[in-house]
This record gives C-alpha cells, structure tokens and sequence, in this order.
C-alpha cells in the first residue's frame, strides 16, 4: 500500500510539475489565471468540507460564486477587491437569515463560509497579483516562491527527521520540530541563494536570503493552520484529487500563506518609501 502511494505521488509529480512550470513561465497571463482559479475552486470546496464533516450546513455554491467575484477583483483593473469582501461579509450572513436550517449552527457555518471564502480568495489573489503586476519579474517571482516553500519544506522534513526532538506544535502536528524548522529556514536560504544567481539576479542577494527566511517560517504557519483546521474535522487529507498528494489545499496551504508576504516584500522593494 506504502508503495503504491509513494507511485501515486511520484507519478502525479511527473505528470504535473511540467504544465506547472509552463504555466507559470511561459504560458499567457489567461493561462495562468486559469491555474490560479482552479486552484482556488478545489482548495475552497475542500476547506468547505471541512464544515461539512463537522455536520454544518455549508452552502458551498454561494461560497465558490463570491470567491471568483472576489478574485475578479485581483485580475480586472475596473473590479474593486473591496466589493468582492464587501459581497462577502454581507451577502453570506443574509444567506443563513433566510435558510431553514437550524439556528444553532448558523454562526459556525456562516464562519466557515466567511473565512474560507476570504481565506482563498485574498491569498489567492495575492498569487494573481505577483505575477500580474510585475509583468517584467512576476513568473520569477511566483517560482522564487515555490522553490523556497517546497525547498524548506524538504529542509524541515529531512532536518527534522534526523535530528528532531523539540516539538513544535504537539497538539497540532506532533511530527513537526524546531530542529526541523530551522533545517528548513536553511534550506529555503540556500534555495534563495541559487535562484539569484541563476535566473533571478534582479532579486537582491541580502533581500533574497531575508525574503527566504521569512517565507519558511511563514509557510509553516500556514501548513499548521491547515493542519488545525483538519484536525478539527477529524480528516486526514483535504481532498483525494492529487493522488498519493492528498488535495489541492495540503499541497497549496503554504504557497497561499506565503504569497501576500512575498508581494508585500517585493513591493516595499520596489517602491522605497521616501521621507518628506
């Protein structure tokens, strides 16, 4: 069984990181807000399941319609994201005075539809944005991100498996130690390290490293979040659709988390402030 999961990820590996690095790379803008969408859809209706198997009466339809109004926000000039949340905050809450269901679970599952729907769409757009808005340096930027999340990822499992013994979350992830948090920081400094001076020069070498490590504590965060989250569902995986992966939310909560710090860092970058 061990096996043939290790086959399943291996093989889904192969066929996917290809597209992936095309779409992100070389294919056009509308190639990869297609991938973003997606992938914010399945990573919404999986955070939603989560809801769903704690018994709550979860409108997913409503949730995923405001979600793409929410990241038309990130992707038309003329769409203000601010009546995406607006739509959000409002439109939900009046979904649940009018629904049947009981009254007792309608301020759990209104939170879920609300946070969810915020969570994905905004971070998701932040993952529009950087490549977006920066048409000179985004797809650099968007591997920049991957490659120091997955690389302190690695750092932080292998790291953590050797030499692991403080826990750093035990009621969360019992598996997850400082030991490992910090082979991971490395890891994503030494990933920095090799992205500036291969393909990524424009990216300043101190500003890199900071970047790296910022985003490898951050990415952490964000995959504890997610894990809380399934922990109180009592689900394992988010989803089955990335086999031998689990869903598109395990193999996405950090990328998401990061994503707003990585735009953030880079527009402080490239728009110092200036004191008058």
């Amino acid at each position: 069984m061990r096996k043939r999961t290790r086959f399943n990820r291996e093989l889904t590996a192969v066929a996917g990181i290809p597209v992936l690095v095309w779409l992100i790379g070389w294919a056009s803008e509308i190639g990869y807000i297609a991938l973003i969408v997606a992938v914010c859809v399945f990573a919404l209706d999986e955070f939603l399941s989560f809801g769903k198997k704690k018994g709550y009466p979860v409108h997913s339809g409503l949730s995923l319609i405001l979600m793409l109004v929410l990241l038309s926000g990130f992707i038309f000039p003329d769409v203000s994201v601010e009546m995406g949340v607006f739509a959000v905050l409002l439109i939900i809450p009046a979904r649940y005075v009018f629904s049947k269901s009981d009254i007792n679970e309608s301020l759990p599952a209104s939170a879920v539809c609300v946070l969810g729907t915020l969570y994905i769409g905004m971070l998701g757009g932040a993952l529009l944005r950087l490549r977006l808005d920066y048409p000179e340096v985004g797809s650099r930027l968007v591997f920049f991100l991957l490659i120091v999340v997955w690389m302190g990822d690695a750092g932080a499992y292998y790291v953590g498996k050797r030499f692991g013994k403080t826990r750093l979350s035990p009621r969360v992830s019992p598996k997850k130690t400082v030991e490992g948090l910090l082979g991971g920081i490395l890891f994503s400094i030494l990933g920095a390290a090799i992205i500036h001076f291969t393909f990524f020069p424009q990216f300043p070498l101190v500003h890199a490293l900071i970047a790296a490590a910022l985003l490898s504590i951050t990415g952490v965060i964000g995959d504890l979040a997610e894990s809380l989250w399934k922990r109180s569902a009592a689900v394992k995986d988010s989803g089955t659709r990335l086999p031998g992966h689990g869903g598109f939310l395990d193999r996405c909560d950090s990328i998401l988390f990061t994503a707003p710090i990585l735009y953030s860092y880079w527009y402080l970058l490239s728009h110092p402030f200036q004191f008058r």
